[in-house]
């Protein structure tokens, strides 16, 4: 018995599907089947049911998730130890990043990090929140921040804030978006992103109540491009207070009086990589630049 084929079990019983298990752990359908396969012959049980809605652990596999799952982690430990014996923190990280690097305070991270583990690097990824959650959980990041609920298993959360947000308007709208109410917003021409984006859940949430649909004009996949679209009048949508702060102050935009819903802000990494070096001096880096555990960072503006 191999930690790899440990690693698959693991990663089948939490994903509940083959290819999804195969693609975390870069593999292929077939082999991570024939793992599986393996796997139960040496232990002598059968640890799943092929199902319609796709791999249900047994019994047996229920016990013997956890004792595979603490097994991994020992592992990790070990590997952990091992290198902080060598008296400093050496490697590189891919870190995703789903929005401006000055509103994450990656800079200041940065040289939070530089200043205790001049060997460690970052390497900065552009994504989405969901796409982040998804390529840490894969292993294709190291870490990544993101916005809204972590759906998946197998990550350690840390919050950072909770960031306010506004309804920001082309500042021509200045007329129809100052004493709007929300069935005025609705019939209004809205910039939405895509529905896996936690701010597509946020503007659905503000027409829950009323029972309306807003006019959805156009999708964009990035906050660059809600801004570019609001500034150029195509219609009007959700940003983060500093933004339309920013809106405000610039000329391009204005903002809806009304009260709007807030989004916690987090950085993921993987469960079981917690007690690695790199992992540990990412995250003690975050920890002063965001006040991490303190009541300063429950409440962010921008």
């Amino acid at each position: 018995m191999e930690l790899h084929q440990l690693k698959i079990f693991v990663a089948v019983a939490e994903e509940k599907h083959l290819t999804r298990a195969a693609e975390r752990v870069f593999s292929s359908q077939p082999a991570v089947s024939a793992q599986v396969k393996s796997l139960e012959e040496q232990l002598g049980v059968r640890l799943f049911d092929r199902t319609p809605k796709g791999m249900e652990l047994t019994k047996a596999g229920e016990q013997l998730l956890e004792r595979a799952r603490t097994t991994l982690a020992a592992a990790s430990d070990m590997l952990a130890s091992a290198k902080s014996m060598q008296g400093h923190v050496v490697g590189e990280l891919q870190i995703g990043t789903n929005s401006d690097l000055d509103f994450l305070r990656l800079p200041d991270i940065i040289q939070t990090l530089n200043a205790a583990h001049p060997q460690l690097k970052l390497s900065v990824v552009a994504s989405m929140s969901t796409d982040i959650l998804r390529d840490v959980r894969k292993g294709q990041l190291d870490s990544g921040f993101f916005f809204g609920p972590n759906p998946l298993g197998g990550l350690h959360c840390e919050p950072l804030a909770d960031i306010q947000t506004a309804i920001v308007a082309p500042a021509a709208w200045k007329d129809k978006i100052t004493q709007a109410s929300i069935e005025d917003l609705a019939k209004l021409d809205w910039v939405y992103t895509r529905e896996t984006c936690p701010f597509y859940l946020l503007k659905e949430e503000l027409f829950a109540d009323s029972g309306l649909s807003p006019n959805k004009s156009i999708f964009v996949d990035t906050e660059e491009n809600i801004r570019a679209f609001i500034r150029s009048g195509t219609g009007l949508s959700l940003l983060r207070k500093d933004d339309a702060d920013k809106a405000e102050a610039e000329g391009w935009g204005i903002r809806w009086q009304g009260e709007c819903p807030r989004c916690p802000l987090s950085v993921a990494v993987l469960a079981n990589r917690i007690s690695e070096p790199e992992i540990k001096a990412w995250l003690d880096a975050l920890g002063p630049v965001w006040q991490m555990g303190s009541d300063a960072a429950n409440s962010v503006a921008g």
